[in-house]
């Protein structure tokens, strides 16, 4: 987001809402500008392998049509062809050093091995979003008709969802839903005849202009100040001012991603597409499972529907569950990245998944209550309770996310080592304490803001459009001319 593409995307705004009555040349507009972003964002590179695993994807997808006893076959063919794609571009660096000391050991000349590569830009969100199509073919969905070949092009490459998300899937989903709370799958929303038209400007305006605070100004001051810093060499740090960057990368981070998203679904609204909504109030949730019903929504639901379930979900009984839960969690840690402190983070989360549902279990064999009842038993026992589920569950968040910051798994010992041993023989270098402080008085207003902001949306609505346009469109350029040139790479934009 920059000055020039703010001023690129008025020019095509009005170039696309002059051909408002045919939404399929829409569609193609958008096809050339999303194809465009990636060159210039990626290179010829990315545009090239997006634009082979399109085809390769809509290959399959008619001959999942013409030919009905290989269907199956075909699917999984697809995303065969899909994951060995991801897996290579994702994990090659990772195995490299092994496969070259296997291959010298065997006296093979391994000099020819690729020195790195290059991952195309949005690979993992096109990826899920191919796996969802062919699932849906296959199954026959009456949402999903079979794409054409450019409104397929349009899908992988829409520039609203390529880069980091939210993985806008073809069907609707549970779970997965817009602004407003409804189903927003993208197959009925690419397909339609019917004359699109701008959704909810005003809302979509506000989103941008806070998703611009949040990240440029918030999470980019807490990245310079504290997290960077105190990352980049922790044992220099007192411990107490670990613990402030440790809490204010995940703050960074959600700034960061739910800043982006929201990018993302204003700019869906206002070129007449409702995207999903990827964050709910996380740093809110009340346990592990909750946290995951809210953070990275786009993810989390994807995983349910393509990894968990189809391991067998919880059809084997309890001990089965929670190992398929273990596993899609596992997979979700491996996904973000090919290091040990990814995998570890992922199990991390697995376990105390697991370790939830082993609690809830104990509670209603206990107290001889139903399954129904046990859920959330902590959460729902008092104003106590659920205050102390809210703390233990960011913070073993927090915690967690140092994994999911360091480089590789020496570097999160390092910050934990720090973390527990330098409170008495390091002096402050910054005051931690008016970090913490300011997390605080921010953790506990959070709450009355969200509920300000549901009011505000409403009313946004209800108010004239030109009473609102005009003075966002002026707060919007302000931010843009005022803050530092160009924003920072978005910190999901990297998985």
């Amino acid at each position: 987001m920059s000055i020039e593409f703010s001023l690129l995307f008025i020019l095509f705004f009005c170039i696309y809402w002059s051909f408002r009555a045919k939404p399929q040349l829409q569609n193609l507009l958008l096809l050339v500008a999303s194809y465009s972003i990636i060159y210039l964002m990626a290179g010829g590179f990315a545009t090239t392998i997006l634009l082979g695993f399109s085809s390769v994807i809509f290959a399959l997808s008619v001959a999942m049509d013409r030919y009905a006893s290989y269907k199956k076959t075909l699917m999984l063919t697809g995303i065969a062809v899909t994951l060995i794609q991801l897996s290579w571009f994702k994990y090659y660096d990772f195995f490299k050093s092994n496969i070259s000391v296997f291959m010298e050991q065997l006296q093979l000349d391994s000099s020819g091995l690729v020195a790195n590569l290059l991952l195309p830009l949005g690979i993992s969100y096109y990826s899920f979003q191919s796996i969802s199509y062919l699932v849906s073919r296959y199954r026959n969905e009456v949402e999903v008709p079979r794409f054409s070949f450019t409104q397929l092009l349009m899908h992988f490459s829409f520039f609203a969802t390529i880069t980091a998300g939210p993985i806008a899937r073809a069907q609707s989903a549970k779970g997965l839903t817009d602004i407003e709370g409804n189903l927003c799958g993208m197959s009925p929303q690419i397909r339609t005849q019917q004359p699109r038209r701008i959704l909810m400007p005003s809302v979509a305006l506000s989103l941008l202009c806070l998703a611009l605070i949040k990240k440029w100004w918030i999470a980019g001051w807490l990245a310079d100040v504290w997290v960077n810093p105190v990352f980049s060499n922790p044992m220099q740090y007192h411990s107490l001012e670990v613990l402030a960057a440790i809490y204010g990368y995940t703050l960074q981070l959600f700034l960061d991603f739910s800043g982006y998203s929201e990018m993302m679904v204003a700019f869906g609204l206002l070129l007449g597409f409702r995207l999903p909504v990827n964050f709910r109030a996380p740093l809110l949730a009340h346990n592990i499972r909750d946290f995951w019903d809210k953070w990275h929504i786009s993810l989390s639901t994807w995983i349910r529907d393509y990894i968990y379930i189809p391991l067998g979900g919880s059809r084997g009984g309890f001990v089965l569950t929670q190992l398929n839960l273990l596993i899609a969690m596992v997979l979700s840690g491996i996904w973000h990245g090919s290091g040990w402190n990814f995998f570890l983070w992922g199990l991390f989360h697995g376990l105390a998944l697991v370790l939830l549902n082993c609690t809830d279990k104990l509670y209603e064999k206990l107290f001889k209550v139903t399954a129904k009842e046990a859920r959330d038993a902590l959460y729902k026992s008092s104003l106590i309770g659920k205050m102390l589920g809210i703390f233990v569950t960011v913070n073993f968040v927090c915690l967690c996310f140092v994994f999911f910051r360091a480089k590789s798994f020496d570097e999160a010992m390092q910050v934990f080592q720090a973390l527990f041993s330098n409170y008495t023989n390091v002096e402050w270098n910054n005051n931690p304490l008016y970090l913490l402080y300011f997390l605080l008085i921010a953790w506990c207003l959070y709450p009355w803001v969200r509920r300000l902001f549901k009011a505000a949306k409403l009313n946004l609505n209800r108010l004239p459009q030109y009473a609102l346009i005009i003075p966002l469109l002026i707060i919007f350029m302000l931010i843009v001319i005022c803050a530092p040139s160009g924003i920072p790479g978005f910190i999901y934009a990297n998985f």
